[in-house]
């Protein structure tokens, strides 16, 4: 049982450096206003997170690379969606119509 709770520990924190890393790339889409450089920031987003997973996994660390791996994919799915949904709710609610 202990063994499954530390792996659980592992993969969580694998989760939580790539959503740091996201949140970051995230942050400076929205403060540059060039196309091409949030693009850019996109792509150092997601090559950090598969560096992650990597650095992880050659440090015997496979828990944590799971992690990483996964959320290299998953966040930026969730910060799309949810940005989505913001835009979706604040358009209902404008008095601009």
């Amino acid at each position: 049982m202990r063994m499954t709770e530390a792996r659980q520990g592992r993969l969580i924190h694998g989760l939580a450096q790539t959503l740091a890393v996201w949140l970051t790339a995230a942050l400076a889409v929205l403060l540059v206003p060039h196309p091409a450089a949030a693009w850019a920031g996109i792509g150092v987003g997601l090559v950090a997170s598969v560096l992650l997973g990597q650095w992880h996994q050659r440090r015997s660390r496979a828990d944590t690379a799971v992690g990483a791996f996964t959320g290299a994919g998953l966040w930026p799915i969730l910060i799309a969606i949810t940005l989505i949904a913001i835009n979706i709710v604040s358009m209902s609610t404008s008095d601009y119509e």
